[in-house]
């Protein structure tokens, strides 16, 4: 079996090693030329800015290629202990610095992809195709009896950067994490098979980057700053994150349109503008080790290939191309290893990928797009469908958030919830649900814990 992966940036690597457990040959085609190092590239802009690699993620990366986590600890990645590491500003109050519950890795986006094509450049199965563009999809008519008739891939037309020269790769697997530009929408229509439904809910929330190496002794018993916006009074944030090389990502975001200047001083006045000063503390006098980058494509986008009439076996959907989060939240790296995951499970319980195993993508996205839309929802001026029953969810979550702030056990659920090792359904359990209709334990903290 050969197998084609379209896109070769963190979803498409995890997906290609959870294919060569299964085929003969898996190929990686990618539009840019990969970097002989870390280093962002064209292909991935948002990797100038903030990644957080949740609990979930990890687990998963390290079951694809084992021992990753701590390869990239080895590479200098800063271990982050979730909450104890935390300055973390709610839309209420200051939580406090509880006994940690989670570790997340800091670490830029260039170093994971690095890592993780490292890795699985040393697979004989798997080959590189860089410089090239996926234009089609191939189809055999008639084929897929496992699919109700509906047709099975049989490759992909590639166009080379350099050459311009076309030709057909044959596959009787295609799995497409070519991200939120994904054209599967349009190949599957020009087959015959229709268009998805798409569900989009955009906060207007945009964000900038930059970051800093700050003078010694700034960083006094905190590792991460965290400064929520206050709906409706604010709308603006802000995360202060170690990276690798002894250095800070600063990510400023607003929402409805206030998106933070991308000049210096703009950038700074933005920082100094926020719900507290210690993010614009950290920073002022802190070395620029970037240029401020800016990034406006946060809204969340659901492509519903799950319910679709027709599906042609062997084609897969995985990554920001069937289903994008916001990226503030910090779901995407890690729900795209998950989608992996179960693309190497389907291959080894059907012998093949159908359309049950996009009803599987669908569902392993269902956590993640409900703590993303439903944060986003709380915002007034976001744009998308509501639902009923939504201002009862986000009262209850907003009240969840701020008994989390004093309550450690509250804290330590919605942590599991949001690092997606839990179900959001966890915070209806009982004892949760006592807690949070009790309200905070305790006055908000009006100062942070330093």
């Amino acid at each position: 079996m050969h197998a084609v992966v379209v896109g070769g940036s963190l979803a498409g690597l995890c997906a290609a090693r959870a294919l060569a457990d299964h085929a003969e040959r898996v190929t990686v085609i990618d539009r840019d030329r990969y970097p002989d190092a870390p280093a962002v590239r064209k292909g991935v802009p948002q990797a100038h800015h903030l990644h957080v690699l949740i609990t979930s993620g990890q687990r998963a990366l390290d079951r694809l290629f084992p021992g990753l986590v701590a390869e990239l600890a080895d590479r200098g990645a800063v271990p982050v202990a979730a909450p104890t590491d935390f300055l973390y500003l709610s839309a209420t109050s200051w939580r406090e610095r509880f006994p940690a519950t989670h570790q997340l890795v800091g670490a830029s986006r260039e170093l994971i992809d690095w890592t993780v094509r490292r890795r699985l450049a040393e697979d004989p199965r798997v080959v590189f195709r860089d410089g090239s563009d996926v234009i089609g999809l191939g189809v055999s008519v008639g084929a897929g009896a496992a699919s109700g008739g509906s047709g099975a891939v049989s490759g992909v037309e590639v166009r080379s950067r350099e050459s311009g020269e076309i030709e057909f790769l044959p596959a009787s697997v295609v799995v497409d994490a070519s991200g939120r530009g994904s054209r599967t929408p349009q190949w599957l229509e020009g087959l015959g098979y229709g268009r998805p439904a798409e569900t989009r809910i955009d906060s207007g929330l945009g964000y900038s980057s930059r970051r800093f190496r700050l003078p010694p002794g700034t960083a006094k018993g905190w590792k991460t700053i965290l400064l929520m916006p206050e709906i409706p009074h604010t709308s603006r944030g802000g995360v202060l994150y170690p990276i690798e090389g002894d250095r800070w990502m600063a990510t400023l975001a607003g929402i409805a349109g206030d998106a933070p200047p991308t000049d210096d001083a703009g950038f700074l006045e933005f920082a100094r503008d926020l719900r507290s000063p210690v993010i614009y503390d950290a920073i002022r006098d802190a070395e620029p080790d970037s240029a401020v980058h800016g990034f406006r494509q946060m809204a969340n986008h659901r492509r519903h290939y799950e319910e679709m009439a027709r599906w042609p076996d062997g084609l897969a959907v995985v990554g920001d191309a069937a289903c994008a989060f916001n990226p503030i939240y910090g779901q995407g790296m890690s729900v795209a290893a998950l989608h992996a995951l179960l693309l190497g499970e389907h291959l080894r319980g059907r012998g093949r990928l159908d359309r049950t195993t996009q009803a599987a993508v669908a569902r392993a996205s269902a956590p993640a797009w409900a703590i993303a839309t439903g944060a986003d929802l709380r915002y007034p001026t976001t744009a998308g469908p509501r639902r009923r029953g939504d201002r009862l969810s986000r009262w209850y979550l907003d009240r969840t958030t701020d008994v989390a702030n004093r309550d450690a056990y509250v804290c330590r659920v919605l942590t599991d919830v949001l690092h997606l090792v839990a179900p959001p359904t966890a915070l209806m359990r009982p004892a949760v649900l006592a807690r949070v209709m009790r309200g905070r334990p305790g006055p908000p903290l009006t100062a942070p814990p330093l």
